[in-house]
Formats: structure tokens, sequence, C-alpha cells
């Protein structure tokens, strides 16, 4: 009679998952597509105009590829790719706005938290392309700064737009005395990640070496650790929402610097 009533438990967990996956699927996926080539269109638009504006009035433009770890599995070991603006404040400091693009392909086991029972049991393998935009501002002080290089430590805050999808492979089955062994239940399906919009506080240290190949050009290894510091709150069955609550961040870039006036 127990196994009986652990089962029931069991179906009705299963279809109200089912049944929040498909409503989160219908509600959100058109707006997230619609939202991916909005952002596109402005990110092409955004770095024309960003290029005849540097060179016309610019004095300094960074160009960067990036290597991404991260306490969100979605965006452990993300590439990214970045365009920043920096301007001379005085012989000591100077000031930076740019904008970067993470993406991800990522494959992880995940144990999500279930309320029917205790002796409920499942695991999800989870296949997610993630992305993230990030709008950033910073101030640089200048630790070391000759002829050669210069070396660089300051604080940054930023604006982020997270989102992306899951495809996950789904198994439940019961860990009840006596049914340890019982077929487990496989599900497959796709689950749309919300946007979600957080700011991030963090750090940004760079080494620029002068004079690279060219004159005008610089090479610089940029690390970049952040917060993001995002809602925290809960689904119902107690699991939390994907890209909800605080998310840490470390970037490690590569790039190169043209300086546009002296």
């Amino acid at each position: 009679m127990i196994h009986g009533e652990i089962l029931f438990c069991w179906r009705d967990e299963a279809k109200r998952r089912e049944f929040n996956r498909c409503m989160q699927r219908s509600l959100h996926k058109m707006i997230i597509h619609d939202l991916t080539l909005i952002n596109m269109k402005t990110l092409l638009t955004l770095f024309f105009a960003l290029w005849i504006g540097l060179s016309c009035f610019g004095q300094e433009v960074e160009f960067c590829g990036s290597l991404n770890t991260s306490s969100e599995q979605r965006f452990q070991n993300a590439y990214g790719v970045g365009l920043q603006y920096q301007q001379d404040l005085n012989q000591k400091f100077q000031v930076g706005l740019g904008i970067h693009y993470n993406f991800n392909d990522a494959v992880f086991d995940h144990i999500p938290y279930l309320d029917a029972s205790p002796d409920l049991i499942a695991t999800e393998n989870i296949h997610s392309t993630a992305k993230r935009i990030s709008i950033r501002l910073n101030i640089q002080g200048l630790l070391k700064n000759n002829k050669n290089v210069s070396l660089s430590l300051g604080p940054e805050i930023s604006y982020n737009f997270l989102w992306g999808e899951d495809q996950i492979n789904e198994r439940m089955g019961d860990n009840s005395p006596g049914y340890e062994t019982l077929t487990s239940n496989q599900y497959n399906f796709s689950q749309t990640n919300d946007l979600k919009k957080e700011i991030g506080i963090g750090l940004i240290s760079k080494l620029e070496v002068k004079d690279f190949i060219a004159k005008p050009l610089a090479l610089c290894f940029t690390i970049r650790p952040e917060l993001l510091l995002g809602k925290t709150e809960l689904l119902i069955g107690g699991e939390q929402p994907v890209f909800s609550g605080v998310l840490g961040f470390t970037e490690f870039q590569i790039g190169l610097i043209y300086r546009f006036k002296k």
C-alpha cells in the first residue's frame, strides 16, 4: 500500500513538473527567439557606430577574446568576445566602458529537488546552451606605467543579460526499502531558461605590453573576477530557478589595444 502511495505521489510530481515546463516553453520560447535576433542586430549597429565615433573622437579601443570559469555550470569554461573603450583621466587613472558577449555549450549532471517523497530519486543529464551579454564600467589605477608596459587594477560594475536553453534527459525511480531495483522511468524534454537581468560587481586587473608589432598596437592580458547579484527565489517544489541567486564568474582575457590619439 505504501509503495502504491509513493508511485501515486511520483506520478503527480512528474505530471506537475512536466506541466510547468510546458507552460515555460509556451510563454518564453518565442520571446527569447525574437530578443536574440534583436540583440544581434543591436550589437552590429552599436559596433559600427562605436567604430566611427572612436575613429573621430576616441582615445583607445580594445578587442579581446576570453575564457570564463563560473559557479554556474552552464557557464563553466565558456568563451567570449568583447569590445572596450578606454579614456585616460590623468597620468594615474583611466576609465573603461565595454560590452562583452559570452557563450557556452555544456553537458553536466544535476540532481533536482523532489518534495513528493524522500524515497523518490531523480537524476538529470543536461545539455545546455547559455549566453550572456555584459555592459561594463570600470576605473583602473595605474600601478606601473612606462614606455614598455603598464599594470592597472580597479573596481568594475556591470549590467548583465543571461538566457539559454537546456535539453534534459531525466531518470526517475523509487528508492524505498524492497524496491531499490525498480526500473527507472526516463523522460526527454527541453527547457527554456528565462532572460535574467542582474547587476555585477568585481575587479579588473590588466597587464599591457606596449608597441606590440606596430606602435599604435598593444597586447593586453586581463583578469576579471566578479559576482552577479541575482534574486534568490524558489519555484514550486523547492528548486531554485536557473541564473538566480549570487553567481560567481572569473574571466581571463587576451586582447589587442589600438590607440587613436595621444
